[in-house]
């Protein structure tokens, strides 16, 4: 690096892949740009060193080159296909339109606060700006490690706190009368769900082959999920875990009966009444809302019958791992955080089985032990 006069200041100049650059410019006096080039080489030579010119890159030019595209590798192949549509979207509606102007350099504390707050004002989700301003995150954290810039501004930033919403637990008399609402088509899809905690992604994709009526079990092994336009796709459980077999009740067997009768292996095992494959949207709205209703269960959602199923099976003291294998968690700690509040009875019964394991230490052996402790 060396110091050159330039106009009526003084500039930082370098030579890089045998090109001469300016690394600073406008700088008032010579001393002052010396100070500067003591510091710039410092860093270089620790490895610390951010060249300021990287900084001038928009947020929107950032964003896309981190994202990558099918002739340039990026964050978009580290997704599932099934999230990929989400996630571009989150870029291309709440990132670009809003901050995409700005210079990665120029972005600060502040700026990302004042998004935030943005996105807040136009009514969004506080889980979706949470997912929205991760991607952010996640982009400004390569540009650090690619010396781009020096922190990552959306570390630490204030994020809308999320919306709890309270699990449904049904009872048996309210499944009764659910599934009783229901026009016939409908109802082995509701007991099997009830019935094995599925989610409505894995009954959906459910092919007949993979259903073992003898046995008494079923495969999970990918599941239909409505992407952006791209419509209805069979897409891998959501983790390796997600990938299991799971063992069927009496009821559900005998409900799928009929079904599993009058599919071909390779055809999904529950399907729209005119046939072709289960849409989310369309239950939800048309049956699943009339029967609720009819069934005076208020605003239960489908996915808490997984919550019922898992509920029904704690209150009959079935370990936690054996639920978590069942649902397909990907770890005991999830299954432990959703449900753990419904295990009122584990500290009674800690203390009792202590209480019982200690009984060795009675009489003798405890009086044993207060003499040792005098002596000392």
């Amino acid at each position: 690096m060396w110091v050159e006069p330039h106009r009526d200041t003084f500039r930082i100049r370098d030579r890089r892949l045998g090109k001469v650059v300016t690394v600073r410019s406008g700088i008032a006096t010579k001393t002052a740009a010396k100070q500067i080039m003591t510091v710039l080489e410092r860093d270089k030579l620790m490895g610390e060193f951010i060249d300021p010119r990287a900084g001038k890159a928009s947020i929107d030019a950032w964003v896309r080159g981190w994202w990558g595209d099918d002739d340039h590798p990026g964050h978009v192949h580290t997704l599932k296909v099934s999230t990929r549509p989400n996630e571009s979207g989150r870029i291309r509606n709440h990132i670009i339109p809003r901050i995409g102007h700005i210079r990665i350099g120029e972005f600060d504390v502040a700026t990302d606060q004042w998004w935030i707050s943005e996105m807040q004002a136009d009514g969004l989700a506080p889980k979706t700006i949470r997912n929205v301003h991760g991607l952010l995150y996640q982009a400004m954290e390569q540009a650090v490690l690619q010396k781009k810039i020096r922190i990552n501004p959306c570390k630490g930033a204030k994020l809308p706190e999320l919306i709890h919403h309270e699990m449904r637990f049904l009872l048996e008399p309210e499944v009764d009368r659910l599934i009783a609402a229901l026009d016939p088509h409908w109802r082995p899809l509701v007991v099997t769900l009830v019935g094995t905690g599925m989610r409505w992604a894995e009954a959906a994709g459910l092919r007949a082959g993979r259903v073992d009526l003898l046995g008494g079990t079923l495969r999970v092994e990918e599941t239909l999920q409505q992407l952006a336009n791209q419509g209805l796709v069979s897409v891998p459980p959501k983790t390796r875990l997600s990938r299991r077999t799971i063992t069927l009740p009496m009821q559900v067997r005998e409900a799928l009966v009929p079904l599993a009768a009058s599919r071909k292996r390779n055809e999904y095992l529950f399907t729209e009444q005119a046939g072709g494959p289960l849409r989310h949207k369309h239950f939800f709205k048309v049956h699943w809302m009339r029967a609720r209703v009819a069934a005076d269960l208020g605003d239960v959602r489908i996915h808490d019958l997984r919550h019922t199923h898992a509920a029904w099976l704690i209150s009959d003291e079935v370990q936690l791992t054996a639920i978590q294998r069942r649902l397909g968690h990907s770890s005991i700690a999830i299954t432990s955080d959703i449900y753990g509040h419904l295990l009122p009875n584990v500290d009674a019964k800690l203390i009792s089985s202590l209480e019982r394991r200690l009984s060795i230490l009675e009489g003798e052996q405890m009086g044993s032990i207060g003499l040792d402790t005098a002596r000392n």
